[in-house]
This record gives C-alpha cells, sequence and structure tokens, in this order.
C-alpha cells in the first residue's frame, strides 16, 4: 500500500507558522515554550519545521504555553498574508511537480504501447 505522505501537509504547514508566529509574539525562545509543553527543544524545532505531527496532548500543551487554544494554532486567518503566500507558491509548486511527473509517466506509458504495437 502506498503511503500518502501529501495529505495534512498544509495542515502541518499551517500549525508550524502559527506556533512560530505566536512564540514569537510572546516572546518565548524555543527552550521556553519546550519546557512549557513538556517536550524537547528537538522535537519542538521539528513541529516548527513542519517535520513532525505533535499527538493531541503536545499540541494542547504547545497551545497551553503560548497562551492560546489549540484551535487557535489551526486557523488560516491568524497566518500573515506573507506565511499564506509562501503556503500557496509551496503547494502550486508541488502541484506543479506531481502534474508534471504524471504527465511523463503517461507520455512512456502512451509511447511503449505504440512501440509494442508496431
Amino acid at each position: 500500500m502506498k503511503k500518502n505522505s501529501g495529505k495534512g501537509k498544509f495542515l502541518k504547514i499551517l500549525v508550524s507558522l502559527n506556533i512560530k508566529r505566536f512564540r514569537a509574539n510572546t516572546g518565548l525562545s524555543q527552550e521556553d515554550l519546550a519546557e512549557k509543553a513538556e517536550i524537547s527543544v528537538p522535537y519542538l524545532g521539528a513541529i516548527e519545521r513542519g517535520e513532525k505531527w505533535p499527538s493531541p496532548d503536545t499540541f494542547a500543551g504547545i497551545a497551553q504555553g503560548l497562551g492560546v487554544e489549540p484551535f487557535d494554532l489551526m486557523r488560516p486567518e491568524d497566518a500573515s498574508s506573507q506565511e499564506v503566500n509562501k503556503i500557496i507558491t509551496k503547494l502550486i509548486a508541488d502541484i506543479t511537480t506531481l502534474v508534471n511527473s504524471s504527465l511523463k509517466m503517461m507520455n512512456t506509458i502512451i509511447w511503449k504501447n505504440n512501440s509494442s504495437k508496431k
């Protein structure tokens, strides 16, 4: 079974940007927030980079450490327009890559099928 690694990518990016933004707004360092959320600094860093997804308890601990509700970390309107534009640009690039790969694969299959009929 093929793993669907793209699902939830937008949410991970959005949450990671919101965590960084709220942390900057509160003046907390990664070390401060990690301590409040009772997680390691490297794990928080991975969450902020969108590489890891926190458990519900960790997610709630991060929100509490930031002084916000967990759902605030998922709100697109809380991200600045510059951050949203970065997300949109990345998603467009990912979609373009996927479409181009699919077209190349289809072209190869069509070419092989036409070659085998001759």
